[in-house]
């Protein structure tokens, strides 16, 4: 059952942000944030609300809201002068949201410094790569990744983020677990970078679900890999993986008004700056009821998604 939607103070929430972002040293622009908050009041009072930051140093604060129902996020950031009328990924996201039968639902990423960056995506359920990623109007950079993500059994997609700044796409795939150390130094190999050590790939097993998701972010200018990410989603309250002090900073400052609240861990592998620890906190709206609707795999959690266990989907077409 959907948690109702919640009393959302905009003025309360712009000190939270305020104070998150002195805590962490990250950047903050209280006039656009603004801009942001009366844009999207009743999305932010209807919907989960989550903080986000990384362990890079005076990396941006963010924070994204999660609907709960189908919705238009493009035209209030147009009318707020958010994006630009003529944004160049908006029939992208048009063709994307209007896949499945509405079963597509709309959420947004923003940090305190920018503004809207991502235009985020639930396709209702787990669908086949090649029926979201290997068809028009998807670009041609996109979609030479297709065999690539086959042959890694990247067969099937939960959500896509598309990022407006950076001209990107973030690609959140469900894999076949339980993860191992070769499953993950082939994962990261689509981001031309070495194998996490086996310390690393010890905590992350540790943490993520049996079949656990990942987040490949591809460049839509030339389709090259920049970064793959593995998560761990609401971690046990009885322990928690060592994590870097901004982290940990990020995990005190930031507050939390949900009864149950909810931490996320994910490890970025990329090359340059791209490797690091990311994190996220549930601040209002019921962040775990939205997950469990959405049938995610909580950390730790031994299910299997009876769709990575089918037979595969159909194979990517030749073009």
């Amino acid at each position: 059952m959907d948690a109702p939607a919640i009393t959302f103070s905009p003025a309360r929430f712009l000190d939270d942000i305020r104070n998150t972002a002195a805590a962490l040293d990250a950047p903050f622009d209280e006039g656009l944030t603004r801009r942001v908050l009366a844009a999207y009041t009743a999305d932010f009072a209807a919907g989960a609300v989550v903080w986000k930051t990384t362990s890079r140093p005076g990396d941006d604060l963010s924070y994204r809201f999660y609907s709960r129902s189908r919705t238009d996020t493009l035209a209030p950031a147009i009318r707020a002068g958010l994006l630009p009328a003529d944004t160049p990924l908006g029939p992208l996201i048009e063709f994307w949201s209007g896949l499945y039968a509405g079963a597509t639902e709309q959420s947004c990423d923003f940090t305190a410094r920018t503004g809207l960056d991502k235009t985020w995506m639930w396709f209702g359920g787990t669908r086949p790569a090649a029926e979201v990623l290997d068809v028009e109007p998807v670009p041609d950079p996109l979609r030479r990744n297709m065999a690539a993500f086959r042959r890694r059994g990247l067969g099937w997609v939960r959500f896509l983020a598309v990022d407006h700044r950076r001209h990107s796409v973030n690609i959140y795939f469900r894999v076949r677990g339980p993860l191992t150390a070769e499953q993950c130094a082939d994962l990261v190999e689509l981001a031309g970078v070495t194998a996490p050590g086996p310390e690393v790939v010890a905590v992350m097993r540790e943490f993520v679900p049996r079949d656990y998701g990942i987040s490949v972010t591809v460049s839509l200018d030339d389709g090259r890999v920049r970064r793959v990410c593995f998560y761990a989603l609401k971690l046990p309250r009885e322990r928690a993986p060592e994590v870097p002090e901004r982290i940990a900073r990020f995990f005190a400052a930031a507050p939390s008004y949900d009864r149950d609240e909810c931490h996320v861990i994910g490890w970025s592998f990329g090359p340059g700056d791209g490797t690091y620890v990311k994190a996220e906190r549930s601040c209002r709206g019921d962040m775990v009821s939205l997950f469990e609707r959405w049938a995610c795999h909580f950390s730790g959690s031994d299910r299997t998604d009876p769709a990575l266990h089918a037979p595969d989907p159909e194979p990517v077409g030749s073009r």
